[in-house]
């Protein structure tokens, strides 16, 4: 049995926060942008007195476990992670206007239980969302940096709450987690094998390289329908990233 929070939750403040794309767009579509989104976390979570206990960055959103004394420095941290970010992305994707979808959400943690379902349903996003098959396998959660013991999250103030220990820690993910917590895409996701053969039948393509409108067309439906990223879809499809990254940027 894995050793769970420990009962001082009601002596602090934990906020599970989501951020998402302005129109569900895939903001951290690129593995550079979501080590981005990380640096300015880590970055403005100690000027904003904010600790970091859990997150995920997906394609589209991501999720965060946090530690706040104060709303108001919750909201602080949050104003200047989403501003650095955004100057960023719209410098990297010569844009203007937003690029988050509306104000971030949030919801309180009043319990041991919540936290740890709390925990367990961040790391689990990208097997949920059929990305991975195991939640160890994805780069950007924490949950590699409570097995590795390295990365932006705040030991000291996660050992304040459960054993961090990789061993506990992965008795931990074996908990089942009962909430929804804020979805983002009630979508089921399809196998991006099965899409393809789908198209390349309707497209009569048997083999071969394909040409930029077809590879377009396809990595457009693949990540629609798969929620596959572009950058995976390249190496999917095995085309360089930076050709079908120009492609979706010029679309």
């Amino acid at each position: 049995m894995p050793r769970l929070a420990r009962n001082i939750i009601e002596e602090a403040k934990y906020y599970h926060i989501m951020v998402q794309g302005i129109g569900r767009d895939y903001v951290f579509d690129d593995d550079d942008w979501k080590g981005y989104y990380l640096r300015c976390m880590q970055e403005k979570s100690n000027t904003a007195e904010v600790k970091i206990i859990a997150f995920c960055i997906m394609g589209n959103h991501a999720h965060a476990l946090l530690k706040a004394e104060k709303i108001d420095k919750l909201s602080k941290f949050m104003h200047l992670t989403n501003s650095a970010y955004s100057r960023y992305y719209n410098s990297i994707n010569k844009r203007v206007g937003h690029v988050f979808r509306n104000r971030y959400r949030s919801e309180p943690i009043k319990n041991a239980i919540q936290l740890i379902n709390c925990l367990v349903y961040i790391h689990n996003n990208p097997v949920k969302a059929g990305i991975v098959e195991k939640a160890e396998e994805y780069r950007y959660s924490s949950y590699i940096n409570y097995l590795t013991q390295k990365g932006i999250v705040d030991f000291k103030e996660a050992a304040k709450l459960f054993d961090i220990s990789p061993e506990n820690v992965r008795e931990i993910m074996k908990e089942e987690s009962f909430n929804n917590w804020m979805e983002h895409d009630d979508k089921e996701y399809e196998s991006k094998e099965d899409v393809l053969k789908e198209l390349m039948k309707s497209f009569n393509i048997n083999k071969g390289k394909l040409e930029d409108e077809l590879l377009l067309k396809f990595a457009i439906e693949i990540h629609r329908r798969c929620g596959t990223s572009y950058r995976e879809i390249a190496q999917f499809l095995g085309v360089g990233r930076e050709r079908l990254r120009m492609l979706v940027l010029s679309r």
